[in-house]
């Protein structure tokens, strides 16, 4: 479930009970990936693979607890890891002897349990459910998956009644309505009583209107109890706020064409794995990497494609949070070809590709999210020339930026990014009017945003125009940004450039206590204190400046004054303007990820 519900208040509860998936692990070992480890012992297959769990590498500690498990088979930590750590990884079809395993030596091990009830499910043997998941051990957690797998396996084998007893039955914790109602509504509707669901969505939809299968779920059950303006009245609500979601845009289309709207969740299968998926999200949400992906991969393995890819999309966005971006690509390539989200998860894998530098990959996503020539593709085109401005392909990046503009309906705030980033490529290709009307109309847009209000001042400022309007952008900038070190940088040079030297000395050394570790912040500072007759200071911020790391044209000159031993003032055009940085900007472009999930 979306995090903005009251479950986030029970999240840490939740939590807590996650170690019990693991049951058994100890805390992570002192060892790092520079001791010596022999691979042929066991002890060094066990620190490898503690190795490998402390830094979340599932594939690696996976294998290395296979292999130590193999060498140790009466351990029953090293069984425990295994199997959690398989799962994990992905390799759930695998795991499933680690369970049976589990399971006859430690009978309520909840892990062990869970994963054979999926296997059972998934094969349709919704009997072997009841009777091998009652036996898994209590907790917070394990008894609210317990009642939504055991509920949907009653579905199952027909006994829909006994099914919402089931969820009904789980009220150990006040929190638990939040998901036996939303499961309630999904058994009912899936079992053709749509008029029966009806009070179990309002119920789950109350205390969340932003998750789009239960606003969706909603929205067909009082289609199909003939409430058909209550479900458009759901259906534009969601859409008002989140006008880019491909399920719901389905949904919304299907509805206007007077299409039948069937449950959208129909069988036992996709319910657990929606049920699955919805603890993935909310333990992920909370740090607990292993165990939310515990959950999000018997979700997929029980319905890969659920709602169009939703599940994956969903475990994705965990992964990429952890950063751990190369797995979540993974993820997101097994959305299918036709799947409703398809597009967005290929867009997801291109920001994490470009991340790991894989950009040659990036742009064949980004390619392929663009090839109908579709409108309403301003995220893509946002996002691809985010990374080729980010890479210094300017000119190809102010195309797409103005392809982007070029789509733009009804103007709205947040659309400032889009001509501020193609402003910067112009300013970069030496396109100063160009650049200079985009920045007006960024702040036309967005009156007073700092950030265009101190890239404008300070190009004005360093090309000597417009210097009294320029100092007042940038000081506004800092008044709505006081903390950027970038931004006081900025007043602080323009300070310089006006030969005022003292006020320029006492911004730059405000900038370099906020951005200690940028070459250039110290460069300005070493450059000011010259000017103000502090020579032995301004000598030690150009030798902190080069030590910094920097690069290109500013360490030719600025290891030039350390050589000369003194100020050089024919100095180019700045890099830095409190300009963000293309991750930076996508996030500020993108609507927020919950009315996606």
């Amino acid at each position: 479930m979306p995090k903005n519900l009251p479950v986030l208040s029970i999240a840490k509860s939740l939590l807590a009970a996650s170690s019990l998936i693991a049951g058994l692990a100890n805390p992570v070992l002192a060892v790092s990936a520079e001791d010596d480890i022999d691979l042929n012992s066991l002890s060094g297959i066990y620190l490898a693979a503690r190795i490998a769990d402390a830094g979340k590498d599932f594939k690696s500690a996976g294998a290395f607890y296979r292999a130590a498990f193999k060498t140790d088979p009466d351990n029953i930590f090293l069984l425990d890891r295994t199997l959690v750590l398989t799962v994990a990884e992905g390799r759930v079809k695998d795991a499933s002897p680690f369970a049976d395993q589990l399971a006859r030596k430690v009978p309520n091990n909840h892990a062990a349990k869970l994963l054979q009830a999926v296997t059972s499910l998934r094969g349709k043997k919704f009997a072997e459910v009841v009777t091998q998941y009652e036996k898994a051990s209590g907790s917070v957690l394990n008894d609210l998956s317990k009642a939504l797998i055991i509920g949907w396996a009653e579905f199952g084998r027909g006994e829909v009644d006994k099914a919402v007893a089931v969820l009904a039955a789980a009220d150990s914790q006040p929190w638990y309505s939040v998901y036996t109602d939303l499961h309630s509504g999904y058994i009912l509707a899936a079992a053709g009583r749509s008029a029966d669901s009806l009070s179990r969505f309002e119920a789950a939809y109350k205390q969340n209107r932003n998750a789009v299968l239960l606003a969706d779920g909603y929205a067909r059950a009082l289609q199909n109890a003939g409430k058909t303006a209550e479900a458009q009245d759901i259906v534009n609500d969601f859409m008002q706020r989140f006008p880019d979601n491909p399920l719901m845009k389905k949904t919304a289309v299907d509805m206007k064409a007077g299409k039948a709207l069937p449950a959208n969740i129909r069988t036992p299968m996709e319910g657990a794995a929606a049920a699955l998926s919805d603890i993935g999200l909310i333990i992920g949400q909370e740090g607990s990497l292993e165990t939310s992906a515990f959950f999000y991969q018997l979700s997929l393995y029980l319905e890969p494609q659920l709602a169009g890819g939703l599940s994956a999309m969903s475990f994705g966005n965990v992964l990429e949070a952890s950063n751990r971006n190369d797995e979540a690509i993974a993820i997101y390539s097994t959305v299918g070809e036709r799947a409703a989200y398809r597009k967005p998860a290929l867009l997801r894998a291109a920001i994490s590709m470009n991340r790991l530098d894989r950009v040659d990959e990036a742009e064949t996503a980004f390619k392929e999210v663009l090839a109908n020539g579709d409108k309403g593709e301003d995220q893509a085109l946002t996002a691809y020339a985010n990374m080729l401005r980010g890479r210094e392909r300017y000119k190809e990046a102010s195309e797409l930026y103005g392809r982007a503009i070029a789509q733009i309906g009804e103007q709205t705030q947040q659309d400032w990014t889009l001509y501020y980033s193609r402003g910067i490529t112009y300013e970069r290709t030496d396109q100063w009017p160009k650049a200079e009307a985009d920045f007006k109309t960024a702040l036309e847009v967005y009156p007073d945003q700092p950030l265009v209000l101190n890239y404008l001042g300070y190009s004005w400022v360093d090309m000597g125009i417009q210097l009294e309007p320029a100092l007042d952008m940038i000081r506004k900038a800092v008044e709505l940004r006081p903390n950027d070190g970038y931004i006081v940088d900025s007043l602080g040079w323009a300070y310089y450039r006006l030969g005022r030297y003292e006020d320029a000395v006492t911004e730059l050394e405000r900038a370099v206590s906020l951005r200690a570790s940028d070459p250039i912040i110290n460069d300005h500072l070493g450059d000011a204190y010259w000017k103000v007759g502090r020579i032995l200071e301004a000598q030690f911020q150009w030798r902190h400046a080069r030590d910094l790391g920097a690069e290109n044209e500013e360490l030719v000159r600025i290891n030039k004054k350390i050589e000369l031993q003194t100020l050089i003032e024919d100095k180019p055009a700045e890099e830095k303007r409190g300009d963000l940085g293309s991750e930076t900007i996508l996030n500020a472009a993108l609507p927020s990820q919950a009315g996606a999930l």
